[in-house]
């Protein structure tokens, strides 16, 4: 050995060092194209191209962006059992098999948003996820979701769902039918939906007339039966049979949105479960029919949005059913201020909540008034409506110019079709959205929650109204009751 060669060379301990970094395993390295960070653990893979997860993930990870890439599907054993928040949005994931998240127990945000290829989900997408508190799935391509997708996310709190092709919230299998033209018929507190087109398979598509329930090119073999208000499978061959436990897990949820869908009719019981809803987003769908028990049990929610859609009439019931109402839009809707308006106005005269207007389409003579203006004198040839329970909180100021921006032409305010983040790829998070400054409180940490950066009335012809409780009367039992009581002094 040449001389002081021997200092130059390491002494055991630093050789030992050496050799445990040179045999680390891979895995703790950071992935090619992605940026690290160590408190807390994160991986920032954002906008790189990348059509697969990477697979070389450091072992400990807690954030993983991905978000802004090409990923089309999501297979188990892509991510590590540390994650706490993943971000997947706008990608190209048209497909997540069966078990990608279940062992993902500790994680707390889940955004798949802004794929507009996935179109269905497996029944048990979600399962395991009992810590999640955050789930994205807007702007996408769903058009139904599986009875049991939400089940067992006990600590969701946030469901974004807006932007996508939902036609119903519940799963709905239609009875046996020899037809081509398959019937569906379905009585929902006086509101009558029957299709004469085929139905789908398993989607439900059901078409809202007016009363009785026949369309203008429905055939006799398809008609509804206007005086049967029964349910029951046995007298209805073309049965609708909903599940109404979508929700049913969600006990912790504040928040649901599900603006921008295809969404018809609100059914009996659809929100089953949702205790503690604080605010629910239904404008811009295509709802044509509210049950009278939908909101039954939202006994917190203070935020509801049900303009721009094809409401005609809203019983007045289900609205009764929201003591803690504090905002409500319902412009941009066909109201038609006949007989059947009667039960809303009711609700009005005795809630008071900041609300949009409520402008009348119909009939021509009231066309352009609000209906909250009309008064008692223009139902007077309606038949008396049952009672309705005021619902709502009292507020000072029931008026809807000032607090929504509406002009005093009666035009619908702008539309806060900007409620979930839009995300360019360089930036890891939007600004949050807002609404109305009268709603800035509630909409203060909209989006940082993780706090990161129809039948025609015509006068007293005019039926009760879809929430009246009065006892439905049996077809034909009158003029038998009457025979007998003639019959019956000349028997005795």
């Amino acid at each position: 050995m040449l001389p002081g060669l021997g200092s130059l060379l390491p002494g055991p301990p630093a050789c030992v060092l050496l050799l445990l970094l040179a045999a680390a395993p891979a895995a703790a390295r950071c992935p090619m194209l992605c940026t690290c960070y160590p408190a807390p653990p994160t991986v920032s893979c954002q906008a790189n191209n990348f059509s697969a997860v990477p697979r070389a993930l450091p072992p400990g990870t807690q954030r993983l962006f991905l978000q802004n890439n090409l990923i089309g599907a999501l297979r188990p054993g892509s991510f590590g059992p540390s994650l706490l928040t993943l971000w997947l949005f706008s990608n190209n994931l048209s497909a997540i098999y069966p078990g990608t998240f279940r062992h993902l127990q500790a994680l707390e945000e889940l955004d798949l948003g802004d794929n507009r290829h996935l179109r269905s989900l497996e029944p048990d997408t979600f399962q395991g996820l009992e810590r999640l508190q955050s789930l994205h799935l807007y702007r996408c391509q769903l058009s139904s979701l599986p009875g049991t997708i939400f089940r067992g996310l006990v600590s969701l709190q946030y469901l974004y769902l807006q932007e996508n092709s939902l036609v119903h919230l519940q799963e709905a299998i239609a009875g046996p039918a020899n037809h081509p033209r398959r019937k569906a018929s379905l009585s929902v507190s006086g509101l009558w939906i029957s299709s004469c087109d085929p139905l789908p398979t398993p989607t439900w598509t059901a078409l809202l007339l007016p009363h009785p329930g026949l369309g203008p090119d429905c055939p006799a073999p398809c008609a509804s039966d206007a005086d049967s208000d029964s349910n029951d499978s046995n007298s209805n061959p073309a049965f609708i049979e909903h599940q109404d436990d979508l929700f049913a897990d969600l006990a912790n949820l504040s928040h649901l949105f599900l603006h921008g869908n295809r969404l018809r009719l609100l059914t009996e019981h659809v929100f089953r479960g949702l205790g503690s809803l604080d605010r629910l987003l239904l404008h811009g769908n295509r709802l044509q029919g509210v049950h009278r028990a939908a909101f039954r049990g939202l006994g917190r929610l203070t935020i509801l949005y049900l303009f721009n859609n094809s409401l005609a009439s809203l019983p007045g019931e289900a609205l009764a059913d929201l003591p803690s109402l504090e905002f409500l839009r319902l412009n941009a809707n066909p109201w038609a201020c006949d007989c059947r308006a009667r039960p809303l106005w009711a609700w009005f005269q005795r809630a008071r909540v900041s609300s949009s207007d409520v402008t009348c389409a119909s009939p021509p003579e009231r066309r352009g008034r609000d209906l909250r203006a009309l008064r008692e004198a223009d139902f007077q040839a309606c038949p008396p409506a049952a009672p309705t329970r005021p619902g709502g909180r009292a507020r000072a100021n029931s008026s809807s110019n000032h607090l929504y921006g509406v002009a005093e032409a009666g035009a619908p305010p702008a539309d806060p079709s900007t409620l979930y983040r839009d995300l360019p790829a360089e930036d890891a998070r939007g600004s949050p959205g807002g609404d109305a400054p009268t709603e800035e409180d509630y909409w203060g940490g909209y989006g940082s929650e993780d706090r990161r950066g129809e039948q025609t009335c015509p006068g007293a012809a005019c039926q009760a109204p879809p929430d009246s409780r009065a006892p439905a009367r049996a077809p034909g039992l009158a003029a038998p009751l009457l025979c007998l009581l003639i019959l019956a002094p000349h028997h005795l």
